[in-house]
């Protein structure tokens, strides 16, 4: 099946095997100027005495990410640095999906879409309803676009600034071969940074356990709240049992739901059988994207 990177026929430079990049705006004062690991921009929506962004200077595994995590804050104690709370403020992890199918893709998607309210509680009272992260609940564009998209195997229109400020940004799949999750709040605390990247990556690779996305609706049935987020979260679901979350989840399962039930999966498989002049292929075979000449 074609992956990411074919569907939005992204450049090769843009292929990578880093797992995460992670953006990290800071309104304070005493910031530092990190020479390792980080690029240092400006945002021009922040305020304060001193602003910076920190974006990695390139895709990272979680375990390289977590050493530039360490080093930021190495440079945040060196400089005695003070990080406001603010609302202006957030942390954007991108996270790679280049290799991914579009039934991988729908059914990480579909999962963010149904603990997307739990998810974005955690990041903090601010974000929700912050009109740079929206949630699905708060703007329910995105559904229509990823299920238009899903009927008509065209992904063109996901590439555009109006999704851009969605909690799950998937503009960036055309730029980059990543979704963007924006809900984390801007914080000091960079271990709680690393353990939302980590959370996120989870949600990726609990995708690749499901058929396709109705599998992850009619899982959510049978297990139930509890369950459900037990397996797709293992240890981390605990983070994620607020007061009434089962209420959230049920909710997030109807926003996912449509999403889930737009098409027949089946369709984005190969074609049966696939004839070359007198050659046959069947279910499965790979094709390279190069003409046939070149091989």
């Amino acid at each position: 099946m074609k992956t990411v990177m074919q569907w939005f026929n992204l450049p090769k430079k843009f292929k990578t095997d880093g797992d995460v990049g992670i953006e990290i705006e800071v309104e304070g004062e005493n910031l530092p100027w990190c020479e390792k690991f980080w690029k240092n921009e400006e945002d021009g929506s922040l305020r304060g005495p001193e602003t910076r962004e920190y974006v990695l200077s390139k895709p990272m595994t979680l375990k390289e990410a977590r050493v530039a995590l360490k080093y930021l804050d190495a440079q945040y104690k060196e400089k005695d640095s003070v990080v406001h709370d603010s609302v202006r403020a957030g942390v954007h992890v991108h996270i790679n999906v280049q290799k991914l199918n579009m039934i991988e893709l729908y059914n990480f998607m579909t999962l963010y879409l149904v603990l997307e309210e739990v998810l974005v509680k955690f990041c903090g009272p601010y974000r929700e309803g912050n009109l740079f992260c929206l949630r699905a609940c708060d703007a329910e564009y995105l559904l229509d676009q990823l299920q238009l998209s899903a009927e008509t195997k065209r992904f063109d229109n996901l590439v555009s600034d109006q999704l851009r400020y969605a909690s799950m940004n998937v503009k960036a799949l055309g730029t980059y071969g990543s979704l963007e999750f924006r809900a984390m709040r801007g914080t000091r605390d960079l271990d709680l940074i690393y353990k939302w990247a980590e959370v996120l990556l989870s949600l990726r690779e609990a995708a690749l356990t499901y058929e396709n996305p109705q599998k992850i609706i009619e899982g959510f049935s049978e297990g139930q709240a509890r369950g459900f987020l037990r397996q797709v979260l293992g240890q981390d679901a605990e983070l994620f049992m607020f007061d009434g979350y089962e209420r959230m989840l049920c909710d997030g399962m109807r926003n996912a739901q449509d999403v889930a039930y737009c098409v027949d999966w089946a369709d984005y498989h190969e074609v049966a059988k696939k004839i070359i002049g007198d050659l046959e292929f069947p279910l499965g075979t790979e094709f390279p994207n190069e003409p046939l000449e070149d091989y």
